[in-house]
Order: C-alpha cells, then structure tokens, then sequence
C-alpha cells in the first residue's frame, strides 16, 4: 500500500524564504528515509504538473500509435551494428520476469563514430509523436535541477561538505526512460513487467500512470509492499552508486513490476545518475576497528558493466537483438 512508503514534502527546502532549519528537517527526513527503506514519495517538488500530464500523455501515444518501422529504426544496436549498447528502443520478452517494451535517451556527449564505446552513442528521438523530443527535453532539465537539490539535501542529513556531491554531478549522465507494460486485454496470458533488481545509479525518480498494483519494493522485514502512484509525487529510490558514496548506510533496494491490469501501464523513470568520469567513494567513516578496503570505483566502469553484463541476458530480447541495462522502473 501507498502508506508502506514515507513520504517527504520538499516544498520548504527548495522554497527561498524557508530558514536553514526548515531546510534541515526536510533534509533529516530524506536521510531517514534512505536509510530505513531506500524508497520514499517526494511531494512538492516543484515540476510543473502540466509537463508531467504532456510527458505521460506522449510517451502512451508512442507506445499506442509508433509503428513496428519506427521502433525498427529506434532499436538500440550493438557495437558491432553501429550502436552503443544503450541508446534507443527495445522490447524484451522474459516468461518468467515479465515483459515491457522501453525507449531510452542519455545526456548527450561529444562523441566520434560509428563505432561507438558503450553508452557513448547518439541519442535516437521518435517521430511519434512529433513533439516528444520538445517535452522531454523540457523534463529533462526540470529533473536535473530537482536531482541536485535533494543532492543538496542529502549531504545536509549526512552532515558531509555538499561540495563532494556537487562537482561530481554538475554533469549528471542522466537517463530517461519511457516504459509501456501491456494490459491484459492486449496480449496473451504472458506476464508484464520486470524481475527484482536494484538500480546502479545515485536516484531515480519515479513517474507513472494511475495503475495501481504493479510496483513493488522489498521491505527490511522480506515482504513484497505496493509502491501505487500518488497524485503529485515520485516515487524515489536510491541506487547502487549513493550506497557505495554513504558505505552502505543508504541502502539500494530491491524492487520489481508486476503489471497484471488491463490497461497499458506507463512508467518514466529519470535515473539522476553521477558525472560520466565521476569517481565515487565514501564519504562517510569506516565504523570505529573496522579497517577500510573500500577503494572506491568510476561512474563509467560502473556504467559499462551494468549494461553490458545485465541481471537478464540479451537472449531475453526479441528483435532487434540488444543488451538491457539493469535500470529499469
């Protein structure tokens, strides 16, 4: 159920009449969050509701209305095809953990090719519908700013210099992905969704449609919860790269989708992720006699292994073949 999440109203920590302790609070309630469960609902966030209804409405009319050539021609292709291994669409069938169907777009970066090293491609825009690429470049960078303030915040709960956070986010090789899960009514008696996994960035924020019953996040005691929409929140959870930044006292947690309705399910997870050459280690101390081992690791090796290496392989994908990275919403 919604309630199993806490929910955190960042209204006072972006608002600039707020004082340094409503700032602070806000920022201790984000800490605990993360530390108590990895997920939380964050409310008055400040995007603009309009552009979140524009960005639901045009990624379902992709997903109802692009045409098998479309997606042909939008299909993430491998290194050796002239892709990068990340950027564009694919579907995966899996029998077992669900199937979805995602279209992904990164920061763009200077880059030379074909060939392209991983993740380091062009970005493949649809045409359907022909304003998409206007609306989510206006989200994209509404997101972006909204990642680094509660960036901010974070490093306020944790007590730590912000200053670490932000030089190595200042350019976040974000993500955005669009994701349609099939109703029932569409398909077979196949499964819609996707296995457990954790995400291997730093945050993700979580938009979706008004399905109910189809997010679910491990809780500490072992129990799958519902994390259903709210009306005016994202669903945030932290990933594999913040708890390595905080030693594991942020913990990156499970979760899954299992979309059983009728109707289509859109999800568009933005994954706020660190500087492509950002290396990350922590920032907190080891616990008192423990002796640190942790050397750290760079956002790019992190990146490369998680898309190359997914937690489903790419016999998984129907056409065209590619290879699925393990963020997924």
């Amino acid at each position: 159920m919604a309630a199993s999440l806490p929910i955190v109203d960042f209204g006072a920590f972006i608002d600039p009449a707020s004082s340094s302790e409503e700032r602070k609070k806000v920022a201790l309630d984000i800490d605990r969050a993360c530390r108590e469960v990895g997920f939380f609902y964050l409310k008055n966030h400040g995007i603009p509701m309009s552009l979140v209804g524009d960005m639901l409405t045009k990624s379902r009319n992709f997903f109802e209305t692009a045409t098998p050539e479309e997606k042909e021609r939008l299909a993430i292709r491998k290194i050796a095809e002239g892709g990068d291994n990340a950027r564009g669409f694919l579907k995966i069938n899996n029998p077992t953990k669900g199937s979805h169907e995602a279209l992904d777009v990164y920061r763009p970066v200077e880059t030379q090719g074909p060939p392209y090293t991983t993740g380091m491609g062009l970005n493949q825009w649809p045409s359907t519908p022909s304003d998409f690429r206007e609306t989510a470049e206006e989200y994209i960078e509404r997101l972006e700013a909204l990642g680094t303030q509660v960036m901010k915040a974070i490093a306020i709960g944790l007590d730590v210099d912000e200053s670490i956070f932000l030089n190595r986010i200042d350019k976040a090789f974000w993500n955005l992905r669009i994701l349609g899960y099939e109703g029932r009514k569409e398909r077979s008696k196949q499964l819609a969704g996707i296995g457990e996994h954790t995400d291997f960035g730093i945050l993700t924020f979580l938009l979706t449609d008004s399905n109910p019953k189809s997010l679910q996040v491990l809780s500490k005691s072992g129990e799958w919860i519902w994390a259903d929409p709210i009306e005016g929140c994202y669903v945030c959870n932290i990933g594999d790269m913040l708890h390595e930044w905080t030693r594991g006292a942020y913990k990156s947690t499970l979760h899954r989708v299992c979309h059983d309705a009728d109707s289509l399910r859109i999800s568009i997870p933005f994954f706020f992720d660190p500087n492509w050459d950002a290396f990350i280690s922590p920032v907190l101390p080891p616990a008192e006699g423990v002796v640190d081992e942790d050397e750290g690791i760079r956002y790019e090796d992190k990146f490369v292994r998680s898309v190359e290496y997914p937690l489903w392989r790419d016999a998984l994908v129907q056409n065209p073949p590619t290879v699925v990275a393990s963020q997924v919403a």
